[in-house]
């Protein structure tokens, strides 16, 4: 990659926040439904079913926990860092999340309609379902990622690209897309081919594509 085109790919890549763990506190309690929480340390806790919603987590790391039906619907999560959660379900529709890194976590079904990223990174986690329907995404990085089925129907991704990930089948149906790379994600499958306007892809993606493509233009291919 020349140098321009490398300084322009930096420029997307989100800024890693790193809270200092040596400065946090402890946190005495699970989180609580529309809690502001500064500042905060939540280390090898089960928060399994807590009720998060609507809360508001500033320079917290959560890390080594168990989280299935963690409850964050609506939380706004800023220069925070998220890792080693296990979640059967992550009911997180509506999240506000900014200048957060999210990884090594498995997820099952991950609950993410209408949530609106800015700046994030998600590394080395795995996830069976990601519901990321009408989503709002600002240079995003997904990195090392396993994503076995995604819907991101009706979304809005601006700066989004995906490093060395698997994804099994991918739904962009009604999505608007601008600057997502896509060429380095392994794609097995992707609905909504007409939607993918303002994706880059490489050449080989372009080449299993293309029937999928054909059949949404209505050209027949003659044998």
């Amino acid at each position: 990659m020349s140098a321009p085109r490398r300084a322009a790919a930096d420029r997307g890549r989100p800024a890693l926040p790193r809270p200092d763990v040596a400065q946090l506190h402890p946190a005495a309690g699970p989180p609580g439904r529309g809690a502001l929480h500064d500042g905060l340390l939540f280390e090898s806790v089960d928060l399994s079913g807590v009720d998060a919603v609507d809360s508001r987590f500033l320079g917290c790391v959560l890390r080594s926990a168990a989280a299935d039906g963690l409850r964050l619907a609506g939380a706004r999560l800023v220069d925070c860092r998220l890792s080693g959660l296990e979640a059967g379900e992550a009911p997180w529709a509506g999240s506000s999340w900014q200048e957060v890194v999210l990884g090594d976590s498995r997820v099952g079904a991950w609950g993410l309609a209408s949530a609106r990223w800015a700046r994030v990174a998600v590394e080395r986690v795995r996830v069976d379902f990601a519901d990321l329907r009408g989503t709002t995404f600002t240079d995003v990085t997904f990195r090392g990622c396993d994503l076995r089925d995604v819907d991101a129907s009706g979304a809005r991704w601006t700066r989004v690209r995906f490093e060395d990930c698997r994804t099994g089948h991918l739904d962009v149906t009604g999505a608007r897309l601008q600057d997502v790379d896509l060429t380095a994600c392994e794609l097995e499958a992707v609905s909504g081919v007409g939607d993918l306007r303002g994706a880059v892809v490489s050449e080989v993606q372009l080449a299993l594509l293309a029937p999928l493509l054909a059949a949404h233009l209505g050209v027949r291919v003659a044998g």
